[in-house]
């Protein structure tokens, strides 16, 4: 029986390693076409492509002392936040040549479809990466308000605004913030810390590692609703699918939320499911494809790199 895309998530299940990597893995990015994982590990600095299907993984070795963030811009381009700089990194299948395309970042912002991705600087104007002919070309715009968070998604990019108590997540049709919001939603007053956002369609959430507190923000018809959840324990990770959250914690676990656990928080959310992970290290970084039966793709500070399938509910008898 086929089980409909629109069943919610009950689990996640059977994790296994895909590759060890040397360093710290710090972050995670994907590309939808070809579909590929990337994985960045910083001391040493290193990233790892790996095909979604299965298949050999591509290492490059990156001439950084550090790395924070990555993006994707095709299967031979990456582009690499280190610090406040931005490098792109080309040609990976052979011999990568690596370049400086920006200054002054705060965030890097990936976006599955490729082609561009998205840099917000700590000035409060914002760059836009594209695919050249021979080079990454920067596309500089002012941003609208004073950014504190972006995440860009398939079709809307979201970022978080100070502005009010708490914030106001805004979220722009298109891979910029540059068109006028088509859906905003204030935060409530104990979201003002929280600096990291993960958006969706119809959750999205801001938290900040270390903290146990997640302001999430759900669709409810035509509008969106901000609340704030306490979780057991602060999440190191968190991540967005459809109408759950998923989070990873330092004892090694990821959880899952399903919409009816979201919904019945009062403040803390029973987990739908929670899952140890065969690590030694933290699942420092998360990162989720396919859509029917999604994977979860973990970094961790060992180096470990471990794939675990979403499971959907199946259908009431």
């Amino acid at each position: 029986m086929v089980v409909s895309p629109a069943m919610p998530f009950k689990t996640v299940s059977s994790p296994r390693p895909v590759l060890t990597m040397e360093g710290h893995v710090c972050a995670s990015a994907k590309l939808a076409d070809p579909s590929l994982v990337a994985m960045l590990s910083t001391d040493p600095v290193k990233l790892v492509l790996h095909p979604t299907a299965g298949g050999t993984s591509r290492s490059t070795g990156v001439g950084l002392g550090t790395a924070d963030e990555v993006a994707l811009l095709s299967r031979e381009i990456a582009v690499v936040r280190s610090g406040d700089e931005i490098w792109a990194i080309q040609n990976l299948s052979h011999n990568a040549v690596m370049d400086q395309v920006g200054r002054d970042a705060r965030q890097l912002c990936m976006r599955a479809a490729g082609a561009t991705a998205l840099v917000v600087h700590w000035d409060g104007r914002a760059t836009e990466l594209r695919v050249g002919r021979n080079e990454v070309i920067e596309r500089p715009f002012a941003l609208r308000g004073n950014v504190r968070s972006c995440d860009v998604g398939p079709s809307d990019t979201f970022v978080i605004v100070d502005l009010g108590e708490g914030g106001e997540l805004r979220v722009h049709p298109g891979a910029t913030p540059e068109a006028g919001a088509n859906a905003r939603s204030p935060l409530p007053r104990e979201a003002k810390e929280l600096d990291r956002l993960r958006g969706g369609r119809d959750l999205s959430a801001v938290f900040k590692p270390g903290k146990t507190g997640v302001c999430i923000v759900q669709r409810k018809g035509n509008t969106l609703v901000a609340k704030m959840i306490e979780l057991d324990m602060p999440p190191l990770e968190i991540g967005v699918v459809e109408t759950s959250l998923f989070a990873t914690f330092a004892d090694g676990s990821i959880a899952l939320y399903d919409n009816d656990s979201l919904n019945a928080a009062n403040p803390v959310p029973t987990p739908t499911s929670n899952l140890r992970l065969p690590v030694r290290g933290e699942p420092r970084t998360v990162v989720f494809t396919g859509k029917s039966v999604p994977t979860a793709w973990i970094g961790t500070s060992s180096g470990e790199v471990v794939q675990a399938t979403v499971v959907r509910k199946g259908p009431s008898v």
